[in-house]
């Protein structure tokens, strides 16, 4: 090999030895529009769409407003497409009306707090909004959440989070999973056609459900998760599963978690309670469809025992989906 330029030809030693590193991306917002990869320091309203983007669609690095004005944030459904939006251990920042998809997580957030997500719609990735790095006290309000290819929403040992007023539906696993997630407050939310769990907690405490509506899958408790309130929850086609969960430190039971005011209709089975104990369900309402309305079951070394179910006389016939 041969050059005729000795600079060139250093800088083609360099590369062929890898100690040039690819260009860092860029910082945009302000007034430097943003690109694939790009990393937003300032405000940014995304003035068309963006990919599809072979890596990461764009990192939010600072507390700024990212606004995609309606457009759509696209990766090229490979592994290397691993973020659509990813904030990045950061606090106060905030993305709304964006579309993403074609992702592994279409949006997330990894650490840092106080972020908020609103006016989204996030589909036909992997993931679609995924919370993780024990981020907390984030907001998902009005997100549409839909036809993803593993979970709707997760959140991993993440507290302290509002999830307010989605729609989830049609991701093929669960809808939303909170996974030793604590503290939590999940409210207004719609999920629906899930094709394992509308809504599944495992190994999570202390959050509180109140008038979410459940539609076609279970809403689930699994493990270790204890404490938990629903409050005038809305469910079609599935009811409660509580159950005993084996990992590799053993046998876990749900307990002492509380259900108040449930509507639940157009169900073979309203609560099943399967080596779950000490739960309580309190002034529910069924269209009568469930007979018997409460099924008990040991798992786990664990009788089902302890669980209260108290069936109103008047039904419930009401549809708000």
């Amino acid at each position: 090999m041969s050059f005729a330029n000795p600079l060139r030809a250093a800088l083609a030693v360099a590369l062929l030895l890898g100690a040039v590193a690819p260009a860092a991306a860029k910082l945009c917002g302000g007034a430097t529009p943003c690109a694939c990869g790009d990393r937003v320091v300032e405000a940014a309203v995304l003035q068309s769409d963006l990919g599809p983007c072979p890596g990461s669609g764009l990192i939010v690095a600072a507390p700024v407003v990212l606004d995609c004005a309606g457009h759509t944030i696209a990766g090229n459904d490979t592994s290397n497409a691993k973020f659509g939006i990813h904030l990045d251990r950061v606090t106060g920042a905030e993305v709304r009306s964006c579309r993403v998809t074609a992702f592994r997580r279409g949006l997330r957030i990894n650490g840092g707090s106080r972020n908020r997500l609103s006016g989204n719609e996030s589909f036909a990735n992997k993931y679609g909004i995924d919370l993780a790095g024990g981020t907390s006290a984030n907001e998902l309000a009005q997100n549409l959440v839909r036809d993803n290819r593993d979970e709707g929403v997760h959140l991993g040992g993440s507290s302290g989070n509002r999830i307010v007023g989605n729609e989830l539906r049609y991701n093929k696993r669960e809808n939303l999973y909170l996974l030793s997630s604590h503290d939590n407050y999940v409210a207004d939310n719609v999920s629906h056609h899930s094709k394992q769990s509308a809504i599944y907690v495992k190994h999570s405490k202390r959050n509180v459900f109140v008038r979410n509506v459940v539609r076609d899958t279970a809403l689930q408790l699994r493990g270790d998760s204890t404490q938990n309130f629903f409050i005038d929850t809305y469910l079609k086609g599935n009811g409660y599963v509580l159950q005993a969960y084996q990992d590799a430190n053993g046998w876990t039971h749900p307990h002492d978690n509380v259900m108040l005011r449930d509507c639940i209709r157009k169900t073979d089975f309203c609560y099943r309670f399967t080596g779950a104990h000490d739960n309580d369900a309190y002034a529910a309402r069924t269209d009568g469809r469930c007979d018997p309305p409460v099924t008990l079951a040991a798992q786990g070394g664990q009788e089902a025992v302890g669980n209260d179910v108290e069936l109103l006389a008047q039904g419930c016939n009401d549809d708000p989906f």
